[in-house]
């Protein structure tokens, strides 16, 4: 019995549901790659995939063989980490993906104290869209990933939760509508978001986690705002929120590092649709080096020690 040298192949077609897909991935033609799956069944003498489904289904032999394989990578993990171990003296890598606001709100205060804990290891940053870090995570194209994630995370990873973060309203402490809320928080009174109505207010762009929570917010309370300008960053949606150019929403965990501070006012909206997890995201069914269960150990100290200094931003919200 020959063994299977290529079991990203099989992988591959399973994740993508087609051959046609997976081919286009893996840079190899169609009829190749269904061959390759057609010798594996003769070889077992089982039906791997079911044909007549579209996107492709494993059977019950395929579901065992996807399970066998996934143990194997994760051994073979598993042998590198020890191999690692051995020969500690040598140089390790952890690739790490964050989205670019979170990289800058992150790891400043991160790097340094994992660098002192492993200062063996060389460590490549990759900044992307949430989407595509979870794509990479799952194609292992990065070790880990730290990113807010959906209510349903994609099938080919694991989430590990740092904390669950709040979404807060950032405003200019010079805008009248920014003075009557403040006014309104500090006479107890409910903060009112129908003001924001005809102001501007900087949003991310549909797709992006973050504004799609506030989305479904201001959907469900029934806000329409008639001025809004989209981005994809929120340290530059902050920056523009300074200098009075209407209002923004921005996730707890970043108001520490938010630029031009002193002339912000945050403000907590007190809801649970206005809560979502900041997650360590790595691919399911892998073995964790060392390296990066201490950089997970790191993340979740550092911010679990915000939570004892009294919370992740200033106290005015």
């Amino acid at each position: 019995m020959q063994v299977n040298r290529n079991p990203e192949y099989f992988l591959t077609i399973v994740r993508e549901g087609s051959f046609s897909k997976a081919a286009e991935k893996l840079f190899i033609s169609q009829p190749y790659l269904s061959q390759y799956v057609r010798r594996l069944e003769d070889q077992f003498g089982v039906e791997l995939l079911d044909r007549r489904k579209t996107p492709l289904a494993l059977t019950e032999a395929g579901r065992v063989y996807v399970n066998y394989l996934e143990s194997c990578a994760q051994l073979h993990q598993k042998l590198l980490c020890d191999f690692d171990l051995l020969g500690s003296h040598q140089e390790q890598q952890l690739r790490l993906g964050l989205t670019n606001w979170r990289a800058n709100a992150l790891l400043p205060d991160i790097l340094p104290v994992y660098a002192e804990r492993c200062p063996q290891v060389r460590i490549e940053v990759i900044e992307q869209s949430a989407d595509e870090l979870f794509t990479l995570v799952t194609e292992g194209r990065a070790d880990l990933a730290v990113v807010n994630t959906p209510s349903e995370p994609p099938a080919g990873v694991t989430t590990e939760t740092i904390v669950y973060e709040r979404i807060l309203l950032a405003a200019n402490r010079r805008n009248a509508v920014t003075q009557e809320l403040l006014r309104r928080r500090q006479s107890g009174e409910p903060l009112d978001l129908h003001l924001l109505e005809n102001e501007r207010v900087v949003l991310m762009r549909p797709g992006i986690f973050l504004a799609a929570r506030v989305q479904n917010y201001l959907d469900k309370e029934q806000i329409t705002l008639k001025n809004v300008t989209y981005g994809t960053n929120t340290t530059t949606a902050l920056i523009l929120t300074a200098q009075n150019y209407g209002f923004c929403f921005v996730n707890e965990t970043g108001v520490r590092s938010a630029p031009h501070r002193e002339e912000l006012a945050f403000f907590d909206l007190d809801t649970p649709d206005l809560v979502h997890p900041l997650c360590v995201v790595y691919k399911k069914n892998s073995y964790l080096r060392p390296v990066e269960r201490t950089f997970i150990d790191v993340t979740i100290g550092f911010y679990r020690s915000l939570t004892l200094e009294g919370g992740s931003a200033p106290q005015d919200f």
